[in-house]
This record gives C-alpha cells, sequence and structure tokens, in this order.
C-alpha cells in the first residue's frame, strides 16, 4: 500500500472531454487525451462514457509508473452550466447537450460506476465540479495572484470569471450574479447570445457570409485574413460589441487586467482592438492566452487537490 494522491482532471464541453494526469501538482502534458462526450446520448449512455474515460487514464497511470494501487484519487471536473457545482446535480435542458442528466446528481452516478469497477484505490474517491472559466481564471491568477482580473472564454458560449488575489468573486455589487456574464440582457437577447459560436455567426450571415459555406469561426477569420471585406467587418463588429458589452464592469471593477480564452479568443487579433482601446483608457491590458487548456487543467489542480480546496 503506498500513500499516494492522485489527481485525474477532465474538461467537459458538449462534444469533447479532454482528460490528463496531474501528479505532485505537475501537469504531465504527454498524458492529455481528448475524447467524444456523447452528450446527446440517454443518461446511462454518458456517464458509463465518463467512467471509461476516467478507468483509462487511471490505468494508463499505473501501467506508466508501475504500480499496483493509489491511495486516494481526486477527479477534478469541469462542466457546462447550469449546474449546481457543491453538490453536483445537472440543471442543464433543451440546449442540445446532457439534457438526459436533467436534475440528477452526476457525482453520485459517477462513483457508483467506479465503485462497482473495483478500481484499486486503498482509501477514497473524491469528484469534485466547477465552471470551467472559473477554473481558467484560477489557473491564470497562480500567475497574478496579486490582481483583480476579468477572464472571459468565448466558444460555444461566453464564460465569465471575477477574481481578486487568484479568489473567485461570486456575489458583489458591481458585477453579475455569480460572476456570470452569459445571461445579462444585452441589445435584444442576452450576452450569449451574441458573444458565441452562434453569435459570430449571426454576425457573419448578416454581413453577407453564406455560413452554409463558411460555417466556423476558423473559417471566416480564414477570409478576414485575407482581407475579405465581409469577414473583416463581422470581426470589426464583434469587436466593437464585446468593448461595449465589458466597459460598465471594466470601470466598476475596475480589473488589472482583462484575459481572455476559449475557441473564438484564437482570433483576437481581428476584434481585440476596440477592447484593448477601452483597457487601455482604464490603464489595464487586455490580452488573449493561446493556452487555455493548461491554465484551466491548473486551475483544476489549484482548485481541487489540496485539503481545503478554494472553491467552497
Amino acid at each position: 500500500m503506498t500513500n499516494h494522491r492522485l489527481m485525474l482532471a477532465l474538461d467537459v464541453g458538449g462534444t469533447f472531454i479532454k482528460g490528463c494526469i496531474i501528479e505532485n501538482h505537475r501537469i504531465n502534458t504527454s498524458t492529455i487525451k481528448k475524447y467524444h462526450t456523447y452528450s446527446y446520448l440517454d443518461a446511462d449512455a454518458i456517464l458509463n462514457n465518463f467512467k471509461i474515460v476516467i478507468e483509462d487514464l487511471f490505468y494508463q497511470y499505473l501501467r506508466d509508473y508501475n504500480k499496483e494501487s493509489i491511495n486516494q484519487l481526486i477527479i477534478g471536473l469541469t462542466f457546462p452550466g447550469p449546474f449546481d457545482y457543491q453538490n453536483g446535480v445537472s440543471y442543464m435542458k433543451g440546449i442540445g447537450k446532457f439534457d438526459t442528466l436533467y436534475e440528477m446528481n452526476i457525482r453520485d452516478e459517477i462513483l457508483k460506476r467506479l465503485r462497482a469497477a473495483r478500481l484499486p484505490v486503498n482509501d477514497q474517491i473524491i469528484i469534485r465540479f466547477e465552471n470551467d472559466c472559473r477554473l481558467f481564471g484560477v489557473g491564470v491568477s497562480e500567475e497574478l495572484s496579486e490582481q483583480k482580473l476579468i477572464c472571459l472564454t468565448i466558444g460555444t458560449g461566453l464564460g465569465s470569471a471575477f477574481l481578486d488575489e487568484g479568489k473567485i468573486i461570486r456575489n458583489q455589487k458591481n458585477i453579475p450574479l455569480e460572476g456570470y456574464l452569459y445571461q445579462t440582457p444585452y441589445k435584444e437577447s442576452i450576452v450569449d447570445d451574441y458573444f458565441s459560436i452562434r453569435g459570430i455567426l449571426k454576425l457573419a450571415s448578416s454581413n453577407g457570409i453564406d455560413i452554409n459555406r463558411y460555417s466556423t469561426v476558423k473559417d471566416i477569420s480564414l477570409l478576414a485574413i485575407e482581407k475579405e471585406g465581409s469577414a473583416i467587418q463581422t470581426f470589426k463588429v464583434f469587436g466593437k460589441n464585446l468593448a461595449e458589452m465589458l466597459k460598465p464592469y471594466i470601470e466598476s471593477f475596475q480589473p488589472d487586467k482583462i484575459v481572455l480564452g476559449g475557441q473564438i479568443s484564437k482570433s483576437f487579433d481581428l476584434f481585440g482592438y476596440p477592447l484593448q482601446k477601452i483597457a487601455q483608457q482604464n490603464n489595464i491590458d487586455a490580452v488573449a492566452l493561446k493556452d487555455e487548456q493548461y491554465y484551466t487543467f491548473k486551475g483544476i489542480d489549484l482548485a481541487f487537490n489540496n485539503d481545503d480546496h478554494i472553491m467552497n
């Protein structure tokens, strides 16, 4: 028997799960794997898939390090919302992913399957959940621990987190409830409808781009790089709107830095100027990080891989 703690980090999205092994607070980048989520299937199939993913990473670790068992297994998961992260209950419904897990206790269901599989864990298996953008922010804040941050991830939807000295700010007068911008009103709808993949595709379509032919943000960004006018205008308007939406929070929260991650943030050079301009007017920086995945895994480790993790 060995007095050993192993951490498995799972970044769960609607289409894919990205997983890796973390040992002694070191992210083992060679173990990073990408798995299908199968979020459209029935509940049993989705939950069994989580078990298979966890087993795959767990037994890979035992093989690679020639171990027969470990003492404690911690599994940290980012998960889309709405979700009760403290209790592990999903409240997603009608958004095309994980509908069949509605009101299910995901923690209990995964634990039940792992115990039935008799993983060689001598002591206990612990499963913890949190929002992906919050953990991205926690990971970033390790390098900027004394700073106030607004962190955004822009992809399928808009994730947001407000941090002060590495701590998540949830309820404060100058930020939205729980720090979630996605559901706040903006123009004719809510923030999430504008600052997301579907938002940028709708904007591209309104600018005359055939989104059946150019169906991804990458497609449109390549058009913009090739100096196609409608694509350039799409990103220009997207950036102007983003700066407009964030301006009141920049002025009220007064962060030291705005940090962006997520799929659309890879095109920051095409839309970032208006946000950088407002940031400079407030004497702060606005930057996009290329390695969002690393910081998300680092956030999982910092938040969960200890005895009094910071998220509770």
